[in-house]
């Protein structure tokens, strides 16, 4: 414009400031890529228009779509691609890979603000119709540019089959992004398709209103907006004109409420509709001796059949069945936690459909559950059994394209099946799996509770203490995200034992769990949680024992044998350690009285140890030789015991249970200095301080130092 020039007689560049400063230029970007596109020809600038409408950027077989069609020079634009390549050279745009975009998202900002704020509407119903015209050649992206684009133009649409075809592509749009596992997009669509139906009545449209509604308390389950669902699914019950049709609405509705804690009120409402499905529970005085007759029956069941006679099993055609097996489905995990009697007729019954009605999605589930039952309720014990049956679980998994159940098929056989013959680190990567695919189909609780068992078994397998915290952070915030803490407060105790070992703040000082908070939770934990519980009880005896307060580690043992039940199934790894954990507890007393109480215990942790690590003996072997070294101190059979330790050091350093390790080494260096041999008690108290240190356990290893003789 002249404002700025190179003056040839004075062979410098020169400037008018008074004429640059009337010329009003932009100070923001905005204002400065305006300037800058209405220099542009008319037809750059309505192909800008156009191309604005549809966000930042857009793939080349979308604007095709666009510019197939006729109406295109209504917006003055005579040549789209033409002017998006001008626009590519004037650096508005980027061209790759077969999308164009706007290089900065001010520049989009820019050109939709060219549009007449009366007109914009008229752009995105013209766009939407132009993709949606070629319905036939949609892929999955240009149908969401379709509806993006008709909502924002829906208050120009008016004839009746535009507006129902818009409620039922968003419909699509909602559910297919909770397939995604994008909920909160999902909850969008659907509440635009909600706002469009609810000009009309139910009878009306009551298919579409049903469908929207039920998807979308789905979507709201799955963002944790539990005050929302209610609202939803109380419309659905006064409005459905069948039992089958509430039956979506339950589903949520008891899935929901577990996801609260409220899990007695959940039970009553799946039960309820259970008993008008045809599947009444069987009202006993005694429901733990039911489950037992349960149990028994259906593991015999089971043994009368051959792999082949499962996985060929008809498919169940009752509509009600199916509908129970779902419900059932749904009601399992909160009665895992709190009505452990329930849970086991609810995964015997599923067991017991399946082989006389015939299978369904759900029952690869049921498979799955059954098999963890067997791995870990003593009354069914069964290792290699439920090994099969978990592995046939995974084959009907893969059979009934039941991808949609695979987080909880997967804790059950490898949270609680496997890890009876494998070693604990095999089950993180189908955890890891489990996590990322219940998130992707909406089955949060279910990922939620594999991201709690990859925190657990990484726990549990040896990992450094500090990484496992930082898995716990990670997982913590997505379980605050989905609102899903009734299956996270298992962590908590991991989490307090952990900042115990390594000596996080506030935890330096603290006697281990010495606090109202952990009281009240281990009093929750007594009455409505058997499984937080027993691990409350482990990890509190266990530092304790590790810390030698003695006198507190023996209190927790004596309190959690309180706890026993015969439907309890816990993971049998959580069981076995600690029985292994009151083992070392026991020898340790025993060294100072001869209670037959102490000798019992230790008997059997001995004996527990001896089983386990005949089918895992990647995860035991090294502790049982411990608890065996531990004996033979005891019995003074020093010869024994001096090798027991050396070889339980050994086995636990091949395979990888740094914390075992370090330990064995520290009893090691206790039974020599016993013996007089300071200088070898010295050598293993030193190995013990340097494994605890490798572990993580800075408090630990301090403690160590702290009371080391030498």
């Amino acid at each position: 414009e002249g404002f700025l020039y190179f003056s040839l007689k004075s062979n410098q560049w020169e400037w008018n400031i008074p004429l640059i400063e009337s010329k009003n230029t932009a100070t923001n970007a905005v204002d400065l890529m305006l300037c800058k596109m209405k220099q542009f020809p008319e037809d750059v600038q309505s192909a800008l228009k156009l191309f604005s409408c549809l966000g930042t950027d857009c793939e080349e077989c979308i604007l095709s779509l666009i510019t197939s069609g006729d109406g295109i020079d209504e917006f003055g634009c005579t040549d789209m691609m033409s002017s998006l390549e001008f626009s590519i050279e004037e650096g508005l745009l980027d061209y790759s890979d077969s999308i164009y975009k706007f290089v900065h998202d001010q520049i989009q900002i820019a050109a939709y603000s060219l549009i007449p704020e009366t007109d914009k509407k008229k752009y995105h119903l013209w766009i939407g119709n132009q993709v949606w015209a070629n319905e036939s050649a949609l892929s999955e992206k240009a149908i969401f540019v379709t509806v993006g684009q008709l909502n924002k133009g829906k208050m120009l649409i008016t004839e009746e089959h535009q507006i129902i075809e818009l409620i039922r592509l968003n419909l699509h749009a909602g559910k297919k992004s909770i397939s995604l596992g994008a909920f909160v997009p999902a909850s969008f669509y659907l509440k635009e398709g909600m706002s469009l139906v609810g000009s009309k009545s139910w009878e009306e449209q009551y298919d579409l209103h049903l469908r929207l509604y039920e998807s979308y308390a789905e979507a709201k389950y799955c963002t944790g907006e539990f005050e929302e669902i209610n609202k939803v699914v109380n419309l659905i019950l006064a409005n459905a004109k069948c039992l089958d049709d509430k039956l979506g609405a339950y589903f949520t509705l008891v899935t929901s409420l577990n996801a609260q804690s409220k899990t007695q009120e959940s039970t009553k409402v799946g039960l309820d509709i259970l008993s008008s499905l045809g599947e009444p529970m069987p009202v006993h005085l005694d429901m733990k001796a039911t489950g037992i007759i349960e149990l028994k029956k259906t593991k015999h069941i089971l043994k009368g059949k051959t792999d082949d006679e499962i996985l060929t099993l008809k498919a169940l055609g009752n509509n009600h069945k199916i509908a129970a097996m779902h419900l059932m489905y749904g009601l399992s995990l909160g009665c895992f936690f709190v009505r452990r009697d329930i849970y086991v007729w609810l995964i015997s019954k599923m067991v017991q459909i399946s082989i006389s009605d015939g299978i369904c999605k759900e029952s690869a589930f049921a498979f799955a559950t059954f098999s963890a039952l067997m791995a870990t309720v003593d009354v069914i014990l069964d290792v290699n059994s439920a090994s099969r049956i978990g592995k046939l679980s995974l084959r009907l998994l893969q059979i009934l394209q039941a991808e949609e159940y695979t987080a909880g098929i997967y804790c059950a056989v490898f949270f609680f099946t496997q890890t009876r013959v494998d070693h604990f680190c095999k089950s993180l990567e189908p955890m890891n799996h489990a996590y990322n695919v219940g998130l992707r189909f909406g089955e949060i609780h279910y990922a939620i509770a594999a991201a709690r068992n990859i925190c657990i078994l990484s726990f549990q397998s040896g990992e450094n203490l500090m990484t496992v915290l930082e898995k716990i952070k990670y997982y913590g915030v997505k379980v605050k995200e989905h609102k899903q803490e009734i299956f996270w407060r298992l962590i908590i105790p991991y989490e307090k034992a952990i900042h115990h070992l390594t000596g996080q703040p506030n935890e330096l000082d603290k006697v281990f769990w010495d606090g109202a908070e952990e009281e009240q939770l281990l009093k929750y934990a007594q009455k409505l949680n058997l499984v937080l519980g027993r691990v409350i009880y482990y990890l509190r005896a266990w530092i304790a024992y590790m810390f030698n307060d003695y006198k507190l580690a023996s209190r927790m043992v004596e309190e959690e044998r309180q706890l026993k039940n015969p439907l309890y199934s816990a993971p049998n790894f959580l069981k076995t350690i600690y029985e292994f954990v009151a083992g070392l507890i026991s020898f340790e007393l025993l060294h100072a009285t001869d209670d037959a109480k102490w000798k019992e215990i230790a008997e059997a942790s001995m004996k527990e140890m001896e089983t386990c690590a005949a089918h895992a003996p990647s995860n035991y072997k090294h502790k049982l030789l411990l608890l065996q070294a531990e004996s033979a101190f005891l019995s003074g059979e020093d010869n024994d015991a001096a090798r027991l330790y050396d070889s339980a050091i050994k086995i636990a350093e091949d395979n990888g249970f740094i914390q075992d390790q370090a330990l064995a080494y520290e009893r090691a260096g206790i039974f020599h200095l016993k013996q007089g041999n300071t200088c070898m008690a010295s050598r293993y108290y030193g190995q013990a301080h340097n494994a605890y240190l490798k572990w993580g356990a800075e408090k630990k290893a301090s403690h160590l130092r702290l009371q080391c003789p030498f």
